[in-house]
């Protein structure tokens, strides 16, 4: 793989990560106007869910609620770091740079312990 396909591939992923958040966040705000944060797209009953807590956004996300598409969109962002990273190193393997893959898996495990911690 020559740099400037390297190059593309890992802007690519910033790229999807970037815009696919502003959309989730951007379609939640909007959705939020139209029925209020705690409502839903598909009409079903008004709940109470702390923006703060992501432990629902699945299926909150099935139920068109805004608070979880902007929710998601904030996950996406979280994620987005991450897959570039991840991207990074499979493509260094695959060039059979080891020494670039090794580092740059120690930084994916860095943003990984920060992400989710060691409690």
């Amino acid at each position: 793989m020559n740099p400037t396909r390297f190059r593309d591939l890992v802007s690519g992923v910033l790229i999807v990560g970037v815009v696919t958040s502003a959309a989730l966040i951007a379609v939640g705000f909007g959705a939020s106007l139209a029925v209020g944060w705690d409502g839903s797209l598909r009409g079903l009953p008004v709940t109470v869910a702390a923006p703060t807590d992501f432990s629902a956004v699945g299926s909150a996300l099935l139920e068109l609620r805004p608070i979880a598409l902007a929710q998601a969109g904030l996950l996406v962002l979280l994620a987005t770091p991450v897959l570039r990273v991840l991207t990074s190193v499979v493509a260094f393997a695959l060039e059979g740079d080891h020494l670039y893959a090794a580092i740059t898996l120690a930084v994916l495990a860095i943003l990984l312990v920060s992400l989710f911690g060691l409690r």
